[in-house]
């Protein structure tokens, strides 16, 4: 994670550093994902969500289904991100798109955790990937919520910086 930083002229001196002083979520998620199976990164993910889904209307049947991704049945992350992904497509149908793009998030982590806890990562499911695309997914979210353009930049980074805040207040109540 810090080498990227590094590459995008950002020169945190540590992870922690970074983890204090940054404002892209991206390279913080990616560092979650990138700790599964740790049940603690699982455990930052699903607070995270939690806190995002008490910003995101209609988002909070997805970040409870999230949570449930961490148990001692095999598979049943598996099972989870199937449910996200129909609570997604639920969500689309409904016209309801922030908490579609919240269940798309949520979705994208799961998968994640799914093939890193059962050992079957691929291309497709690789943990860095997956959480550029939650990242991706919940800016998306966020701005739907508050009625936002998508392709609005400056909204865009506005939102990026509050979601890694909920992210960092995450990282700090699982760690306690």
């Amino acid at each position: 994670m810090l080498s990227m930083f590094h590459e995008a002229g950002f020169p945190f001196e540590s992870v922690d550093a970074a983890w204090r002083g940054s404002e892209h979520l991206y390279p913080l998620l990616g560092s979650l994902t990138a700790s599964f199976p740790d049940a603690r990164a699982f455990q930052t993910c699903a607070e995270w969500l939690r806190l995002c889904a008490a910003h995101i209307e209609g988002s909070e049947p997805a970040a409870a289904l999230f949570a449930r991704a961490c148990s001692e049945v095999p598979r049943q992350s598996h099972i989870v991100a199937s449910g996200l992904g129909d609570l997604r497509n639920e969500c689309i149908l409904a016209r309801r798109p922030a908490a579609a793009a919240f269940a798309d998030s949520a979705s994208h982590l799961c998968e994640a955790w799914a093939a890193v806890s059962t050992g079957e990562v691929d291309d497709e499911t690789e943990p860095w990937a997956r959480a550029k695309a939650a990242a991706k997914a919940m800016v998306t979210a966020w701005l739907y919520q508050q009625g936002l353009e998508e392709e609005d930049k400056e909204a865009r980074t506005r939102a990026r910086v509050e979601l890694t805040r909920l992210l960092r207040t995450a990282r700090e109540e699982v760690s306690k």
